[in-house]
């Protein structure tokens, strides 16, 4: 697979963009595709859905097979100590995914998308099947954790650069009237993952197999999607907006310069980075529910089959707003989706802190109902708009870069939310802490809701198409922005002695803000 052969690159590409070479066989022809590439895309975002979250379960599996309090193994792990070896464990492919995010953001935009799409894929084939397989060698299971530990970092260091690089891909080969649509199938694709390794663990806990199997097993199973994706990855082209990109370039054109498009994007990129921060914050707090949801259901999570159970119906609650993302992202327009999500987010929240002794005691399904909610807004909402925007307004030659930046401040937010939140709910959480979590999360929904209005611009399709000869996407200005160009239009207007309409025209057009 690692031939000279795999590091070529081809030009072209279909969908969005004209074919610059025509695929040698029929294969390279429908992954060139709109479709094509949309399901390579998505295929990668639902093995990125399901790495991340089995490790949920395969963490209340290896507690009962090393933890004191369930194994009688002379060598097992002390309370403590498993406690900080699992937030190690969930920590490295967070910390793995700001890396990939940022790094293969980056060398996306320089070394093509279709060489570092096949790097993160088969970061994340070897850090799935090397994840199953590590041992002890006989120096007991804490030697085990810490090889989980380190597979798990490699493992998010592919899963971070799927981000950018499947936004990317889908973005610049899809057309632009169904391109919204088809980025939020791509996205929708990681609520599948989660269902999926939803649907593992409870088969797996429910099968009689033993727990080293299942764990096993399970771990493993992430490889199997990214295995096949990963031979139409190697049949991509390159799309012609990159090429463009590239020839410009080599032509020493400024336009595509890297420190130019960052100073002309820099409010944009505040706004995207800054919104998936502020969501990724707040949508921990959905983990807040779990225990209360867990009792009213009827599972009681003391067991491997109750946690399944469990996983299984939250899973369920959250793939309604995925769903709803792809009917109607194009209908409302991206930003109008993001100021919806945000609002009811704030509004559910603030709710669920005002009445949350009362809802849990005395209307126990109007609190499984508000849960759902909290879930449905966010995935129609923000968490599907910060993948979409960033993948959508900007150009080649720096939207692998930016998608990464702006992911990564999400990835960062999420570690943030869950270190800090403990000290707002109380360890162990307590009902008045909770309540107080609830207000705070409405607040930072607040907080993302006026970012959105400020520092996100509005747009529809027609509104990306290139307006100057070097540009692969057109410049979308945000709001104060355009009240700029509207006064020095006016301005101009006004001016019976100047001459240079046409030219301050073009040169306003071409303009960073």
């Amino acid at each position: 697979a690692l031939s000279a052969d795999l590091w070529a690159r081809p030009a072209g590409a279909g969908g969005g963009d004209t074919a610059v070479q025509e695929p040698s066989a029929a294969m390279g022809r429908w992954v060139d595709s709109e479709w094509g590439r949309v399901i390579v895309a998505g295929s990668g975002f639902l093995a990125d859905g399901y790495d991340l979250y089995v490790i949920g379960g395969v963490e209340h599996v290896l507690t009962e097979e090393f933890a004191c309090s369930q194994s009688s193994r002379s060598d097992c792990l002390e309370g403590d100590e498993m406690l900080y070896l699992k937030s190690l464990t969930s920590s490295a492919a967070l910390f793995g995914a700001i890396l990939g995010q940022l790094i293969f953001g980056s060398l996306a935009d320089r070394l093509g998308r279709r060489v570092i799409f096949i790097v993160t894929g088969s970061l994340i084939i070897f850090g799935s099947l090397a994840s199953a397989c590590i041992q002890e060698f006989s120096l007991g299971p804490k030697f085990l954790m810490y090889q989980l530990i380190f597979c798990r970092g490699i493992l998010g260091f592919g899963i971070g650069g799927e981000y950018p690089l499947s936004a990317t891909i889908c973005a610049e080969g899809t057309g632009a009237a169904r391109r919204g649509t088809l980025m939020a199938l791509v996205f929708s694709n990681q609520g599948l993952g989660y269902l999926l390794s939803a649907i593992v663990m409870l088969a797996l806990v429910n099968s009689g197999a033993s727990l080293e199997f299942t764990w096993r097993f399970a771990l493993a199973f992430g490889a199997v999607v990214p295995s096949i994706s990963l031979y139409f990855r190697m049949q991509m082209n390159e799309s012609e907006s990159f090429e463009k990109v590239a020839q410009a370039r080599e032509s020493g054109e400024t336009g595509v310069d890297m420190g130019w498009t960052l100073r002309r994007y820099a409010w944009h990129l505040l706004g995207t980075a800054g919104n998936w921060f502020l969501f990724d914050i707040v949508f921990y707090a959905n983990g807040l529910f779990n225990a209360d949801v867990m009792r009213i259901i009827g599972a009681s999570g003391e067991d491997l089959e109750d946690m399944a159970t469990a996983t299984l119906a939250v899973v369920l609650m959250m793939l309604p707003g995925y769903f709803a993302g792809v009917l109607f992202i194009n209908k409302f327009g991206r930003k109008n989706v993001q100021i919806l999500g945000y609002a009811n987010m704030a509004i559910w929240f603030g709710v669920a802190g005002f009445a949350y002794d009362w809802l849990r005691v005395d209307a126990p399904l109007l609190f499984v109902a508000i849960y759902g909610m909290t879930f449905f807004f966010s995935n129609f909402g923000p968490n599907m708009t910060t993948y979409v925007i960033p993948g959508e307004i900007f150009p080649s030659q720096a939207k692998a870069t930016l998608h990464g930046v702006s992911a990564a401040s999400g990835k960062f937010g999420a570690f943030l939310g869950a270190s800090l939140m403990p000290l707002v709910t109380g360890n162990p959480a307590t009902a008045s802490g909770i309540r107080a979590a609830m207000f705070v999360c409405a607040a930072i929904a607040l907080l993302g809701l006026l970012l959105t209005i400020f520092l996100t611009p509005r747009y529809g399709p027609e509104d990306l198409a290139p307006k100057l000869p070097d540009e692969t996407v057109g410049f979308v200005r945000l709001y104060f922005q355009r009240r700029a160009a509207q006064r020095f239009r006016a301005e101009k207007r006004d001016d019976p002695g100047d001459q240079s309409t046409e030219s301050g025209s073009t040169q306003e057009q071409a303009g960073s803000s």
